[in-house]
């Protein structure tokens, strides 16, 4: 039942322990409020906090399911989290125990402030452009990588990416997709009165605009969940499992009767914001890609 994916985050019970994995990852993003990173120093502390908790059930989506898919002793799990941006699901993570390794763009990693904060946590923090860039992991060295809305915002083709997280992952090893579906009602809704889904030409202009936090702001290309599968059951990873999701956002009372609209149209799963796809490592694709400036 895809509606439970609102509701049940405290599960799975350690003896006599409930885990409340949205209170972890509260605490996480409040840290922001006080300690703002402001990564590109451009006096962006408020908007980044805004953004995370934006995000905020979403990431108590990822780590709950993480912790599920990961059996056994949490210290002895390494995962990787790429495009980890602020970290806040690497810290969160963390803090349940499992070994983290991050990565984000060679730009995000120059903050002195960011490398600061994964420092505090004990997480490796590695900056690195996905293009061109061979993971700095050795092979079969992680049990899970976790790439959560981040596919839609490579400008390129993100196959070779995917053959470098199959060869990092453990056999058996997990790779966790989450992203916007590309076939939500809003996308539908779009079509129908003949506008675009895709970024507006103004926000072009912001992503070259230093003073914006846009450098890697814009989705060059969202996914429907059937071709999220088949990217991934191609790269060698058979499908664990697969569902929509929904966010939860702020809705006043002055608001119901959007609210009860809203409710009724994310009862049919394909239209909501999001999905995620999960796969397990079962074999080592063998292409062998032919990587261009043109193609890639």
């Amino acid at each position: 039942n895809n509606s439970l994916r609102f509701k049940p985050f405290l599960l799975p019970v350690y003896g006599t322990t409930v885990m409340n994995y949205a209170k972890i990852v509260n605490n996480v993003i409040e840290q922001y409020r006080s300690s703002p990173v402001d990564m590109l120093d451009i006096k962006g502390g408020d908007s980044e906090f805004i953004y995370l908790n934006n995000l905020k059930s979403s990431y108590v989506r990822t780590i709950a399911d993480i912790d599920r898919f990961l059996t056994g002793d949490r210290n002895q799990k390494n995962i990787l989290e790429l495009g980890s941006f602020l970290g806040a699901v690497s810290i969160s993570l963390k803090k349940l125990g499992f070994n983290m390794f991050a990565t984000d763009i060679p730009e995000f990693h120059q903050s002195e402030c960011l490398r600061a904060l994964y420092d505090k946590h004990d997480i490796p923090f590695a900056g690195l452009n996905l293009r061109s860039a061979k993971l700095p992991y050795e092979s079969n060295s992680m049990d899970a990588v976790v790439m959560c809305e981040v596919l839609e915002h490579l400008n390129f083709n993100p196959l070779p990416v995917m053959m470098e997280i199959n060869r990092v992952l453990k056999n058996d090893g997990v790779l966790y997709v989450g992203m916007p579906n590309q076939a939500s009602l809003g996308n539908r809704l779009l079509l129908l009165f003949g506008r675009s889904i895709h970024n507006s030409i103004s926000e072009f202009f912001s992503q070259l605009d230093r003073n914006n936090n846009m450098i890697v702001g814009l989705h060059w290309r969202e996914y429907t969940i059937s071709e999220t599968v088949e990217m991934l059951e191609s790269m060698g990873f058979s499908i664990i499992e697969k569902y929509f999701f929904q966010p939860e956002y702020p809705c006043h009372a002055k608001k119901i009767f959007i609210k009860t609209l809203r409710k009724i149209a994310f009862a049919f799963p394909s239209f909501r914001s999001f999905h995620v796809v999960v796969g397990r490592k079962s074999l080592m694709p063998k292409h062998n890609f032919w990587l261009t400036e043109a193609n890639s």
